[in-house]
């Protein structure tokens, strides 16, 4: 399996990645031979064109993780500058190769030998639908490394929002057309999106919602000390802590969220509220900034990425998430709503699946300020009883249909499925 020299142009093994960069790039490496695959064994490529660490890089390697448990041999293709590098290293058994994502970008033809003798001894290639980056479609590019070499690999794309701006190259593409590729939705409204937008065939779409680890998301008494250690929002004294989760980014609109707390203050409908804010991002000074302005500084709390959100989950009333675009069903909803928290979030793509009205939270239009203050206080203005119930439903409903074992499960089944064809 080819995994690459240092040049910009080649995929690297994060062993080479220090190595010096050469005027030329030099010939190829040669790692050791694949373990001949076999209907019990499959080689298996696991790509992504990002360098965040969100919840889609941690599906990715939380299904490397367990392709490769399941006795698969399997490959990470990431960027250099990958935040999941690390952890996809100390996965036993599992290879991670690197690539310069913005050389691919700007040349793509450089690199399209690199990734073919990768693809080469796979079965199955399982990547995620990016945003175009000028020319450059990166499950496009993969689609087109598997056609033009004619590789056997099917393509799996795993795709959470359906925002078209950015995937019609894809779906037109030709792996399509040959039926030699599937999409794996991670909510209804997506699927429904494709297939009556972009002429995809229904059945070449599975829908597996997200998972979430309900072993770990379960709260105890233990949970609850360290919580209030680690995030005491002292200020205000009782205060009704909303927690939001995710990246300091534009869609992920947290300004939103701060602008309502600012309302809910000043009308006095909620002037006890705390905004717990988590992550991790290029708007983290605008938002400290929108903070002071606002005068928020003693009920906001602008913390940094944790790999403990149960902790964060633990100290707060309810969970915002007011993202104002792209996205799916994100991860951090599923995980609140197993630990018991009601969740406020936009009424689009998949989110009201799971934040049902009145039963597991509520959903507001998106980019309404006071939309989003009011669905806030119908939670925390109604009884501790009802606040109760309504944890119990959002539990229940996850644990049944949303546990982590069981959706790669089905993702596993998938693989084989199409695998099949590929041996």
């Amino acid at each position: 399996m080819g995994c690459g020299a240092s040049s910009p142009s080649a995929p690297t093994t994060t062993a080479d990645a220090a190595a010096p960069k050469k005027t030329e790039p030099p010939p190829t490496k040669t790692a050791a031979k694949p373990k001949m695959a076999t209907a019990d064994s499959l080689n298996i490529l696991l790509q992504e064109d990002l360098t965040i660490r969100g919840g889609a890089q941690l599906w990715l390697m939380n299904c490397g993780s367990r392709l490769q448990a399941a006795g698969h041999n399997v490959t990470f293709l990431l960027p250099t500058e990958s935040l999941i590098i690390e952890d996809c290293e100390k996965i036993e058994g599992a290879k991670v190769c690197t690539y310069d994502a913005e050389a691919i970008a700007k040349s793509p033809a450089d690199f399209k030998t690199q990734f073919t003798e990768l693809l080469t001894p796979a079965q199955v290639c399982v990547t995620l639908v990016r945003q175009q980056r000028g020319e450059f479609q990166n499950v496009s590019f993969m689609a087109e490394c598997i056609k033009a070499a004619g590789l056997k690999t099917f393509l799996i794309a795993k795709t959470g929002t359906p925002d078209p701006s950015y995937k019609t190259h894809f779906y037109g593409g030709p792996l399509q057309a040959d039926k030699q590729c599937c999409v794996i939705t991670i909510a209804q409204y997506t699927k429904d999106f494709i297939v009556e937008n972009m002429g995809v065939p229904a059945d070449n779409i599975t829908n597996v919602y997200n998972g979430t680890d309900t072993a770990k998301f379960q709260r105890t008494p233990e949970m609850a000390v360290e919580a209030l250690k680690r995030y005491p929002c002292a200020t205000p004294e009782n205060a009704f802590v909303v927690g939001c989760i995710g990246s300091y980014e534009e869609r992920k609109a947290q300004s939103l969220l701060l602008k309502a707390a600012k309302k809910l203050i000043d009308d006095g409908r909620l002037p006890n509220i705390h905004c717990l804010l988590v992550g991790e991002g290029p708007d983290k000074e605008m938002l400290s900034d929108l903070i002071k302005e606002l005068g928020l500084s003693d009920h906001v709390s602008l913390e940094s990425f944790t790999k403990e959100p149960f902790y964060v989950f633990e100290r707060c009333n309810v969970i915002a998430l007011p993202s104002t675009g792209k996205e799916g069903l994100p991860n951090v909803l599923l995980e609140a709503l197993a630990m018991e928290k009601p969740c406020v979030a936009t009424n689009k793509y998949g989110m009201p699946e799971v934040v049902i009205d009145g039963k597991t939270g509520y959903v507001f239009p998106s980019g309404d300020v006071d939309a989003l203050a009011d669905a806030i206080v119908k939670i925390g203005g109604v009884s501790a009883e009802e606040q109760a119930a309504m944890a119990k439903t959002g539990k229940e409903m996850v644990f049944a249909e949303h546990d982590k074992v069981k959706q790669f499960e089905k993702i596993l089944e998938i693989i084989k499925e199409k695998a099949r064809g590929a041996l």
